[in-house]
């Protein structure tokens, strides 16, 4: 089996390098910059909870063959880049060519179906985590379970239960779930709580829960979210979602510096259209206000357009 990873940041480097210690086949893409560089020179070194550290020979490409054959894509660039990178593979993968997408928000699934119609495609949703903490250095910081929907036909199928067999052999604990739909919504759910608000804040995940405002905030952009899973035909309980992702932030994820904080600080474009964007988009496809999620995404983007002219 050959598989590529699609993008080299904290999560493909993640999975590329957890993937290879178990399987020779694998090879990453990303643009080239300092951490990709790094890795070609000196191999991937994963830094996990104990602070034991692995490093892992892996090459990441910066252009894709059309003589290669990949059985498996995994696709893990950020939301906003999906279409544009993806588009640049066009004609590179055989009809075979299983396509996985395991990204944040809601959408990207359906860009690879315009992109690539002819190729069998699944969606899953990551419950692990991970960060950059330099040139070719990842710290491996969260370990959840990983979730990946079921292949349509029969070749897929296989491939995918093979896939992740790999992935469960290298430590990343992954399961095939009957209704990834409903395991996507609510990870976008905890990506709604804390993204954004954490973004704007620039506090770690736990630390919105330390005030009234910052608890009845969550609360509310969850909320709305829930109120769009429903209309979307996800079966969920508002008051046990919200106290899920309240648990998770004082208990699981408290600590952590959450992906679009990181892409704030480091003034890059953010997922915002994936996640809170994406509720609210929703949310006009059916008629429903959300006002929480709107003004969120709106101050996100206004961060955005203006990094050149912040205040220090």
């Amino acid at each position: 089996m050959k598989i590529l990873v699609v993008g080299a940041g904290a999560m493909g480097s993640l999975f590329g390098g957890r993937l290879k210690t178990q399987h020779d086949e694998v090879l990453l893409y990303n643009r080239n910059n300092p951490h990709v560089e790094k890795i070609n020179h000196s191999g991937l070194t994963i830094v996990e909870r104990d602070n034991k550290e692995t490093t892992v020979p892996l090459t990441v490409v910066q252009e894709i063959s059309k003589t290669d054959r990949y059985d498996v894509v995994l696709v893990l660039v950020k939301a906003h880049a999906t279409r544009t990178v993806l588009e640049k593979m066009k004609g590179s993968f055989s009809s075979q060519t299983l396509i996985i997408t395991m990204q944040n928000g809601l959408g990207n699934l359906e860009v690879i179906k315009e992109l690539f119609p002819d190729n069998p495609a699944v969606a899953g949703t990551m419950g692990c985590g991970a960060s950059v903490e330099s040139d070719g250095r990842i710290l491996h910081r969260g370990w959840g379970k990983n979730y990946i929907g079921q292949a349509a036909d029969v070749d897929a199928q296989n491939k995918l239960l093979e896939f992740t067999e790999l992935l469960n052999r290298s430590g990343l604990e992954t399961k095939l779930a009957e209704d990834v739909q409903t395991v996507i919504w609510n990870k976008l759910f905890v990506n709604v709580a804390y993204n954004s608000l954490t973004a704007l804040s620039r506090l770690r995940n736990g630390d919105i829960l330390n005030t009234e405002e910052g608890l009845a905030l969550l609360r509310n952009v969850v909320s709305e979210a829930v109120q769009i899973a429903t209309a979307e035909g996800i079966s969920v309980d508002e008051e046990e979602v919200i106290a899920k992702c309240i648990r998770m932030g004082r208990e699981d994820i408290g600590a952590n510096k959450s992906s679009m904080l990181m892409d704030v600080l480091h003034k890059r474009k953010t997922e915002i259209d994936a996640i809170n964007g994406a509720v609210t988009k929703l949310g006009r496809n059916h008629g429903l206000s959300t006002p929480y999620n709107e003004m969120i995404t709106g101050l996100i983007k206004v961060i955005e357009a203006n990094y050149d002219l912040q205040v220090d």
